[in-house]
C-alpha cells in the first residue's frame, strides 16, 4: 500500500524546512534527494513516505549488503494487545506496519518457512524488571496472562506457529528462540514488529553473533517517535542487518 504524506510531513522526515523542499523542486522532483513530487486534483503537493525512508537508508556510508541465506525464518515482535490497542500506555499508531506484517507472514506460511510470535511480558519480582520499570512507564500492562500479552486478533497466525515469551528487549534472552532456529536448521532471520530502537535492533544485533542473516523489512518494523525509528532503521542498516522492502522480502519467500 502507498502512504503518500503532505510537504509538512514531508520536509520533517527530511530534516529540511518546508520552503526549501519547494525551492527543490524541479520537474515534479526533489533535486539531490531523487524523490518525486506528486500534485492531488487540487493541486497540494504530496510525498511517498517510502520513498522518504529509501532515500534515508541509501545515504548509509559504508554499508555492504549481506544479503538472504537458503532457510529462513519469520520473527513477529511484540504485534500484542499492549503495544497496538490505542487504550494502552505503550501503544503505537503501527496500523498500516500491521497490514505488512501480515503480508510477510502470509508469504511465510506458503513458504513453509518457522513463524515465530513473541510475546514481551513483565513479572514483579525480577530485580531485573524492577529496574527496567523505572525506564518503562506502563510496563505493567504485560503481566504474564493478562490481555496486553495476547497476539492482536488481526495477526494471521496459525495453529503450527511459534510463540515465545520475552521478559527483556533480546528476544534471545531466557526463550526458545535460538533452539527454534537451529532445529529448523535456519541461516536467515527477518525481524519484523515494535520497537525498532527496543527489540528490533537488540534482535538485529545479536542474530549477527550467531551467524545468522539479519533482515529487517523496511515497512514492518516501527517505533513511538518517527525520528527515533528513522535514525535506528539507518544505524541498523549501516551496522547489523540488512533493511530491505517488503516486496523484495516477499519475493524472496515466494522462492522458497
Amino acid at each position: 500500500m502507498c502512504i503518500f504524506i503532505t510537504i509538512k510531513e514531508a520536509a520533517s522526515l527530511l530534516g529540511i524546512s518546508t520552503a526549501t523542499l519547494r525551492r527543490l523542486e524541479k520537474d515534479e522532483e526533489v533535486k539531490g534527494y531523487g524523490i518525486r513530487v506528486y500534485y492531488t486534483p487540487g493541486g497540494q503537493r504530496r510525498y511517498l513516505k517510502s520513498e522518504i525512508e529509501q532515500f534515508y537508508l541509501n545515504n548509509k556510508g559504508f554499508a555492504g549488503r549481506i544479503g538472504f541465506g537458503e532457510r529462513p525464518a519469520l520473527l513477529v515482535i511484540d504485534c500484542i494487545n499492549a503495544f497496538t490497542s490505542k487504550q494502552s500506555p505503550l501503544s503505537g499508531d503501527w496500523d498500516e506496519e500491521i497490514k505488512k506484517i501480515n503480508m510477510l507472514i502470509t508469504a511465510a506460511h506458503k513458504a513453509g518457512c518457522p513463524v515465530i510470535f513473541s510475546h514481551s511480558y513483565y513479572v514483579g519480582d525480577s530485580q531485573g524488571m524492577h529496574l527496567f520499570s523505572k525506564k518503562i512507564k506502563g510496563i505493567e500492562a504485560l503481566e504474564l496472562n493478562s490481555d496486553g500479552v495476547k497476539l492482536d486478533p488481526r495477526m494471521k497466525a496459525i495453529k503450527s506457529d511459534n510463540h515465545i515469551y520475552s521478559k527483556f528487549l533480546s528476544v534471545y534472552y531466557q526463550t526458545e528462540l535460538l533452539e527454534i532456529l537451529e532445529n529448523n536448521h535456519c541461516d536467515t532471520l527477518i525481524i519484523s514488529g515494535f520497537s525498532t530502537s527496543g527489540s528490533v535492533r537488540v534482535v538485529a544485533s545479536e542474530t549477527i553473533q550467531y551467524g545468522i542473516k539479519p533482515i529487517v523489512p523496511l515497512e514492518a518494523v516501527g517505533d513511538r517517535d518517527i525520528h527515533v525509528h528513522r535514525n535506528n532503521l539507518a544505524d541498523i542498516e549501516r551496522k547489523v542487518a540488512d533493511v530491505l522492502p517488503v516486496t523484495e522480502i516477499i519475493d524472496y519467500l515466494n522462492s522458497k
